[in-house]
């Protein structure tokens, strides 16, 4: 606990410059310096308890399996991830947002057709006022097993057309219906045993140099904590390329699926360019496979009019 406080102390001067400066800049913050506060307090209390859930076995594991750690470690990670997603839709995001029942049968009908369509038991839809934060659109099928939930933030009703809303929706449930939460906890399985392997070779480096000046006995010794954060934080930016472009992937697949589902191309193209407003729309072959997690605006819209063109047109 005193090293995520002290850690959240020395990070606040970037944490507020990307997270609430920046934004406002930008024309994306829609709150009040001391809303925004509020909530950074109120996720640092989440971290604090998720944080402690991790490391407690974690660090139990590194003690009585000199050996295998890494492989035991990854394995409390996927554990952990799974319990994660199960309970975020129930019990963290509503500390950030208002959920209610969409009711609007013009909204709310065509998504549940979709959902249903495409193999997804679902009877209702929610709605959330991301508008007290941010004027960015959004929506997410998130949770599985008995917290799968479809849900959309108010932006989207706000800003966005039936048809728009349809193609944004119809992308969401795509990643559900292909299984991508299940696939990326497998995925993110093998990155932790390759992140942990690169722990386990970078903290025997550091402590046959540095041990004995820190005071460090070993990767179950509590005080290399900032050393073992600082090793995943390398592993993690040097495999940013290759993380954001398995994310870009199951993103394409999702549009694709979204296309299919809800045979809004127009729709789907000007939700595109919305996102422009925080996503350049026409970046170079390498800068979108190194920065980014989605597929670029130029080429999303590319594929709703080739789609278009395929299906649509005479």
């Amino acid at each position: 606990l005193q090293y995520l406080i002290l850690v959240t102390l020395l990070f606040f001067p970037l944490t507020w410059y990307q997270g609430f400066h920046r934004e406002h800049r930008y024309g994306l913050a829609t709150q009040g310096f001391s809303e925004w506060f509020s909530e950074q307090m109120i996720g640092l209390a989440v971290s604090a308890v998720m944080l402690s859930l991790l490391l407690v076995p974690l660090y139990a594991v590194f003690r009585r399996a000199p050996r295998t750690w890494w492989a035991w470690g990854a394995l409390i990670g996927v554990v952990f991830l799974i319990f994660a997603i199960l309970i975020g839709p129930v019990y963290i995001d509503p500390l950030f947002n208002t959920y209610e029942t969409l009711e609007d049968p013009e909204v709310r009908d065509p998504i549940l057709s979709m959902a249903r369509a495409s193999g997804i038991d679902a009877d209702r839809v929610y709605q959330f006022d991301a508008s007290r934060q941010t004027n960015r659109i959004s929506a997410n099928v998130s949770g599985f097993a008995g917290t799968m939930a479809i849900r959309l933030n108010d932006n989207l009703l706000e800003r966005c057309t039936l048809p728009e809303i349809e193609a944004v929706m119809a992308h969401e449930i795509g990643h559900y219906a292909l299984n991508h939460i299940y696939e990326s906890i497998i995925f993110l399985g093998v990155v932790l045993v390759l992140g942990l392997l690169f722990v386990r070779w970078g903290f025997g480096i550091a402590l046959a140099r540095w041990g004995e000046r820190w005071r460090v006995d070993g990767i179950g010794d509590v005080a290399g904590l900032p050393l073992l954060s600082a090793l995943f934080a390398i592993f993690f930016f040097l495999g940013t390329p290759f993380l954001n472009t398995y994310i870009r992937v199951n993103e394409a697949e999702a549009d694709l699926f979204g296309l299919h589902a809800a045979r809004q191309p127009e729709g789907f193209a000007e939700v595109a360019l919305k996102l422009g407003d925080y996503r350049k729309l026409d970046p170079g072959p390498i800068e979108e496979w190194i920065f980014y997690d989605h597929p670029s605006g130029r080429s999303r819209i590319e594929m709703a009019m080739r789609w278009r063109s395929e299906h649509l047109d005479e």
